[in-house]
Protein backbone atom coordinates (compact mmCIF):
# COMPACT_ATOMS: atom_id res chain seq x y z
CA UNK A 1 0.00 0.00 0.00
CA UNK A 2 1.24 3.46 -0.81
CA UNK A 3 1.57 6.13 1.62
CA UNK A 4 0.30 9.73 1.20
CA UNK A 5 3.76 11.04 1.04
CA UNK A 6 3.94 8.46 -2.27
CA UNK A 7 1.29 10.24 -3.72
CA UNK A 8 2.94 12.99 -5.88
CA UNK A 9 1.73 17.11 -5.24
CA UNK A 10 -0.90 17.33 -7.95
CA UNK A 11 -3.87 19.48 -8.47
CA UNK A 12 -6.24 17.09 -9.87
CA UNK A 13 -6.45 13.42 -8.45
CA UNK A 14 -8.46 10.23 -9.54
CA UNK A 15 -11.14 8.46 -7.54
CA UNK A 16 -8.12 5.91 -5.84
CA UNK A 17 -5.54 8.86 -4.86
CA UNK A 18 -8.22 11.28 -4.00
CA UNK A 19 -9.45 8.18 -1.17
CA UNK A 20 -5.72 8.04 -0.07
CA UNK A 21 -5.76 11.84 0.31
CA UNK A 22 -8.53 11.48 2.49
CA UNK A 23 -8.47 8.75 4.10
CA UNK A 24 -11.74 6.62 2.93
CA UNK A 25 -12.38 4.18 0.61
CA UNK A 26 -13.02 5.13 -3.04
CA UNK A 27 -16.53 3.70 -2.63
CA UNK A 28 -17.16 7.00 -0.42
CA UNK A 29 -15.47 9.65 -2.92
CA UNK A 30 -17.63 7.94 -5.46
CA UNK A 31 -20.77 8.32 -3.12
CA UNK A 32 -19.97 12.05 -2.37
CA UNK A 33 -19.82 13.36 -6.09
CA UNK A 34 -22.59 10.78 -6.70
CA UNK A 35 -24.57 13.15 -4.10
CA UNK A 36 -23.12 16.14 -5.66
CA UNK A 37 -20.80 16.67 -2.50
CA UNK A 38 -17.89 16.73 -4.30
CA UNK A 39 -17.01 18.23 -8.18
CA UNK A 40 -15.35 16.36 -10.74
CA UNK A 41 -12.72 18.02 -13.50
CA UNK A 42 -13.77 17.09 -16.56
CA UNK A 43 -10.33 17.80 -18.89
CA UNK A 44 -11.45 15.84 -21.88
CA UNK A 45 -15.08 15.42 -23.57
CA UNK A 46 -14.92 11.58 -23.99
CA UNK A 47 -17.76 9.75 -21.59
CA UNK A 48 -14.61 7.75 -20.92
CA UNK A 49 -12.13 10.33 -19.24
CA UNK A 50 -11.30 9.52 -15.63
CA UNK A 51 -13.18 11.09 -13.13
CA UNK A 52 -10.85 13.74 -11.47
CA UNK A 53 -11.38 15.31 -8.35
CA UNK A 54 -9.40 18.92 -7.18
CA UNK A 55 -6.99 19.38 -4.14
CA UNK A 56 -8.86 22.22 -3.03
CA UNK A 57 -12.13 20.52 -3.37
CA UNK A 58 -11.25 18.28 -1.23
CA UNK A 59 -9.49 20.24 1.10
CA UNK A 60 -12.95 22.30 1.15
CA UNK A 61 -14.89 18.99 1.89
CA UNK A 62 -12.68 18.78 4.94
CA UNK A 63 -13.38 22.34 6.37
CA UNK A 64 -17.21 21.52 5.47
CA UNK A 65 -17.37 18.36 7.53
CA UNK A 66 -15.76 19.42 10.54
CA UNK A 67 -17.45 19.09 13.74
CA UNK A 68 -16.81 19.40 17.28
CA UNK A 69 -17.71 16.74 20.07
CA UNK A 70 -19.10 17.88 23.32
Amino acid sequence: MRKAADIPARRALRIKDAARYLSVSPRCIRTLVQKGELPLVQIAESSHSPWLLDVKDLDSLVERKKVTLQ
